[in-house]
């Protein structure tokens, strides 16, 4: 153990360095991985050639494998604001602090056509949305503004199913909800499901477009007022972890590219 204490606004907190929870999913090679998109689940085989095996069950001297996956499709990832822009932007220039204090909270998708709340470019018999009321009224426990610079959503219900689904439809977020974030100062926004946005959105991603306050259909970054800012999709929050405030550790592969797979550690903060 390692106690740390951490000085926030002007306040001081205390975590212990060995305790943590992991909020990653695997990228599995395995017939049973998580995907999305309705790719493929992720690969992996052995490295051969005319002189070498690298598996050792074979008489190989060690294990060598190639993997083959999506970051966006297969486990856990982060991504920058290069998912939607023409220029080369990579995920990993976006992380500045170790330790990045932040809120979890838990909500139920309400049924989108009986909610008030909108969607570009529209809701679809069926939809499950995050919305702005659900939101706020979380959060109006919640509302320690040093705490809000990463949002943790837990979508409900929690299914452990959630680290091995085949995700073609998922719940999303309203445009609304995706606002109200924006307007929180939420700079890390770390989610459960494949995408904030609907699946299947004529290419829209104008929840991506709000949060990174990029105008509809551009694709310049020098027309994005907010690049700075990074989402996290297909973590898992096991029931065990409670609603509350954290301080993130979001530790990212060394991928050049908008997207890499990533493994998000929230430690429980205290007071001394």
């Amino acid at each position: 153990m390692t106690a740390v204490d951490v000085h926030i606004g002007r306040r001081i907190f205390r975590i212990d360095s060995a305790k943590y929870f992991d909020l990653s999913v695997h990228i599995d090679g395995g017939v049973e991985g998580l995907s999305a998109f309705g790719v493929p689940p992720a690969g992996v085989q052995t490295v051969e050639n005319a002189w070498f095996v690298g598996d050792t069950r074979r008489g190989g001297s060690c294990n060598v494998r190639e993997y083959r996956f999506i970051p966006h499709c297969h486990g856990t990832h982060t991504e920058c604001v290069g998912h939607v822009v023409d220029q080369d932007v990579s995920v990993t220039a976006f992380l500045k602090d170790a330790w990045i204090p932040a809120t979890l909270i838990s909500v139920k998708p309400e049924k989108g056509m009986d909610c008030p709340e909108s969607y570009i470019p529209g809701k679809a018999e069926g939809d499950a949305l995050i919305t702005r009321r659900a939101l706020v009224e979380k959060l109006r426990t919640l509302d320690d503004e040093d705490f809000h610079q990463v949002l943790v959503i837990r979508s409900l219900p929690n299914s452990p199913s959630k680290r091995t689904r085949q995700y073609l439809a998922t719940p999303y977020f309203s445009n609304e909800a995706m606002a109200e974030i924006v307007r929180r100062g939420v700079k890390h926004l770390l989610v459960d499901m494949p995408s904030v946005d609907r699946m299947e959105d004529e290419g829209r991603l104008s929840n991506h477009r709000l949060f990174w306050e990029l105008p509809p259909d551009a694709h310049d970054l020098n027309r994005c007022k907010a690049p700075f800012r990074t989402i996290t999709e297909l973590i898992f929050v096991g029931d065990d972890i409670r609603d509350g405030y954290y301080l993130l550790n979001l530790q990212i592969a060394p991928f050049r590219g908008d997207a890499a797979p990533s493994r998000p550690l929230i430690f429980p903060v205290e007071v001394p």
